[in-house]
């Protein structure tokens, strides 16, 4: 089984839609396709799911070739910017994991936030 994620209209602001699409490249015998948006900790050797934003299954049972599923999840209103480094990567993803016998085929899929100050940290933060 191979999926792909795909997501539109990025960089995204916190508090926006993450909207876009899991393809079934090559599908098989499953039981569910959910994906789940997360803040991600991420080195070669360690993953740590900082913080949940949301899960969605999209499909039940066996998946086929060239199926497309949209999705469509939410970045919580005070989400951070990625950070990486040579070494490691803290931001947000989108992993696809299709639930089935044996190991689940996941692919993730990270995602784009703008650079900079929000509304809320000028605010916090006053220049003068």
């Amino acid at each position: 089984m191979r999926l792909r994620v795909e997501v539109d209209g990025e960089p995204l602001a916190p508090g926006a839609a993450v909207n876009g699409r899991v393809v079934v490249d090559e599908g098989g015998r499953a039981r569910a396709l959910s994906v789940r948006l997360a803040f991600v900790e991420r080195t070669e050797s360690f993953e740590k799911v900082a913080r949940d934003a949301g899960t969605q299954v999209l499909a039940e049972g066996d998946l086929a070739d060239g199926a497309v599923l949209p999705f469509a999840l939410a970045l919580p209103d005070d989400a951070l910017p990625q950070v990486a480094t040579a070494h490691a990567r803290i931001g947000w993803e989108v992993r696809a994991r299709a639930d089935r016998p044996g190991p689940d085929p996941t692919v993730d899929r990270p995602v784009e936030l703008l650079q900079g100050y929000t509304a809320p940290d000028r605010e916090r933060w006053p220049s003068g």
